[in-house]
């Protein structure tokens, strides 16, 4: 049988003027050693640097110096050796101290200790090719830890460890770098449409595309859904615009996937090191940030971090850092903008609005602080702090015997948080909501975007006695397919559709109005009007059978304290 060969670093002291391990070794049946013998704990640690040696065996005595010792400096030098400490003693006869002692080794990081009156060629033979095999497996689950499971490629970790050792050669060699976020457009629709099967087939073909386009020296990753980022080594600023264009051309051509013909079309953000930051997560969070700037605008392909991204990162990251003081100080307030039956004139719910009250007595209003809280991934914890103070207040008010419906606004990215409908339901039993005591809106996209999944929740919810509308109906999808399946109780026509241009006493748009309101009522559902400001409006509206509104023209949003004063006008009056 062939022998395997392994390098190996044997450090021994020469108590007895003859070296024990060595001769053991030699004696090994199934394993050839190439040997390197050191007697000291210096010399030991220089060959350790070499990164020579497949393991080393190592006495756990070295005149002033132990194994910790040894194992300690391995730590600090990187050393993935395995090292296996013989140490004097008898296994059958150790002390608890002994005992001990061998944990401890173990815990810094030997692979195995052993007992010097026990051993024996085949233990230590066995001891070694083991502790290789560890090594091995590490090693593999190392890689597979750093790599893309669909496409082969890099993942974030691996991608920022290449780009940090990247930033430290430019720093010391006064060059550029840069990275590069490529994103696919509308990569989610190809996914609900033609399946998950066929969008990982076109990640992958993107992932062989990207690096293929590339030279030998970048470094290209899979961050996350249809996301991919590039690293620049050691370029010249004027060629980020020909590899941009590059990445995008090779990009665009059409995508052969089974059956399918598919075109590609992708945005990219890039950031430069240095102008635009010395740290991985600078230029990551930049080139992103540039990435987003760009699928913003219309015939936009690349974009390069700007003075102006910069002044815009800055507001946001100071916005954030209030947004989160806010919501740890209970800074937030929500007004409520009532909702009426317009035949009868009846107050029959609201609507509950975040504001921002500011220490100067000004009011920020959602359209200040909202996008950026959803960009800085903080919309979560705040539309779970709407849902839950607009419950409170409705709870409050319920047992004060003015009991109506509390309409709040969920973000998309709320409704597709895996622990959705659980909060819901702990907020509904924090509270003691009845059912109809709650209702929750949502805009098409996000309905669209969360998929079934979410419809079986929203589902749950209206078993409790939860409400759900789709509100500004006719500003996105407005799908028939999502009417028919998603479990909706009432629709809101947009403003846009109400108001139209300013001054504007009639309804904008008679014909959709009147096509919204009689797809509704056929399909079950209740129909709001949203943004009435005149009783011509109103007017038109209830004649075209739609009875439910709100707007200015009824009333403005207020605080709980003057709308508890109209809820009590409107309860003695009817």
């Amino acid at each position: 049988m062939e022998k395997h060969l392994i390098s190996l670093l044997v450090v021994e002291s020469d108590r007895q003027g003859s070296l024990e391990l060595p001769s053991i070794l030699e004696q090994a049946r199934h394993t050839q050693f190439n040997l390197t013998y050191v007697s000291q704990f210096d010399g030991a640690v220089r060959h350790l640097l070499s990164n020579r040696y497949d393991a080393v065996l190592l006495d756990y005595q070295l005149g002033t110096y132990s194994g910790t010792d040894f194992l300690k400096h391995a730590q600090m030098v990187g050393s993935d050796a395995p090292i296996i400490l013989v140490a004097t003693g008898d296994a059958t006869l150790l002390s608890e101290n002994d005992l001990s002692l061998a944990a401890a080794l173990r815990q810094l990081g030997a692979a195995d200790v052993i007992f010097r009156q026990e051993l024996t060629p085949a233990l230590l033979e066995r001891s070694i090719r083991h502790a290789l095999e560890q090594r091995q497996s590490q090693r593999q689950i190392a890689h597979l830890l750093k790599r893309d499971a669909l496409t082969g490629l890099g993942n974030r970790l691996i991608f920022e460890e290449h780009a940090q050792l990247a930033i430290e050669r430019a720093r010391r060699n006064g060059t550029n770098l840069a990275v590069m976020f490529v994103d696919l457009d509308r990569f989610k629709n190809i996914n609900d449409t033609l399946g998950h099967h066929i969008g990982d087939l076109l990640l992958t073909l993107l992932g062989k595309r990207l690096e293929s386009a590339l030279r030998k020296s970048d470094v290209i990753a899979r961050i996350g859904g249809d996301e991919f980022t590039i690293l620049l080594d050691n370029i010249d600023v004027e060629a980020i615009d020909i590899l941009a264009h590059k990445v995008l051309h090779i990009v665009s051509r059409p995508a052969e996937l089974e059956t399918h013909t598919l075109e590609m079309v992708a945005s990219v953000g890039i950031a430069i090191y240095p102008q635009h930051g010395s740290s991985v997560m600078e230029l990551m969070q930049k080139a992103d940030m540039a990435l987003h700037e760009c699928k913003s605008q219309q015939n936009c392909s690349y974009q390069v971090f700007t003075d102006e991204l910069e002044r815009q990162l800055q507001h946001s990251l100071s916005l954030e850092q209030a947004i989160l003081r806010g919501l740890e100080q209970h800074e937030f307030a929500l007004h409520y903008q009532p909702q009426i039956h317009m035949p009868t004139g009846k107050l029959i719910g609201v609507e509950a609005l975040i504001r921002w009250p500011q220490a100067d007595g000004s009011m920020l209003m959602p359209g200040d602080f909202i996008p950026d809280a959803v960009r800085n991934g903080l919309i979560v914890p705040i539309s779970l702090w709407v849902l839950q103070e607009a419950c409170r207040q409705q709870t409050s008010w319920a047992r004060q015997g003015l009991d109506i419906c509390v309409s709040v606004n969920i973000s998309p990215k709320h409704l597709r948080h895996p622990d959705f409908e659980q909060q819901v339901i702990e907020v509904l039993n924090d509270y003691d909501v009845q059912p109809g005591g709650l209702e929750l809106e949502l805009t098409e996209e996000a309905f669209v975007e969360a998929g079934m999944t979410t419809s079986f929740a929203l589902q749950s919810l209206r078993q409790r006695g939860v409400r759900i509308a789709i509100d500004d109906f006719g500003t996105g999808y407005s799908s028939m397919r999502y009417l028919k399946v998603l479990p909706i109780d009432r629709i809101k026509i947009d403003r846009g559709f109400i108001s139209g241009q300013r001054g504007n006493p009639c309804i904008s748009d008679p014909t959709i109005t009147q096509a919204v309101i009689f797809l509704a009522t056929g399909l079950g559902m209740e129909i709001m009007a949203e943004g009435i400001e005149t009783t011509q409006q109103a007017d038109e509206l209830v004649a075209q059978g739609c009875e439910l509104g709100q707007g200015y023209f009824y009333a403005k949003p207020m605080n709980s304290d003057q709308l508890r004063e109209l809820l009590v006008e409107h309860l003695v009056a009817w």
